[in-house]
């Protein structure tokens, strides 16, 4: 299982779901979003270390560092950074 470290507020083990955003969700994190589906961007968070693999093609794009928690999963540990 894979961990999620959120710089500043803790860590979570993804289990299985379906993207970041529904494992941070579920474990009681503050994560921003909107539409769930990368169209909007607002779960763009940045990437600290770890790999994670694109699960859906977003239509937004994030920026060079950056990741849509909705549309990806952790293929290793990970942390991030809210902004």
């Amino acid at each position: 299982m894979a961990k999620i470290k959120v710089v500043g507020q803790g860590e979570c083990e993804f289990d299985g779901q379906f993207s970041m955003l529904e494992a941070l969700d579920e474990s009681g994190f503050d994560m921003p979003y909107s539409c769930r589906g990368g169209n909007c961007g607002a779960c763009e968070v940045k990437l600290v270390s770890g790999q994670v693999e694109e699960i859906q093609m977003p239509a937004y794009e994030a920026d060079d560092g950056y990741i849509l928690t909705c549309s990806c999963i952790p293929m290793s540990d990970v942390e991030i950074e809210i902004p």
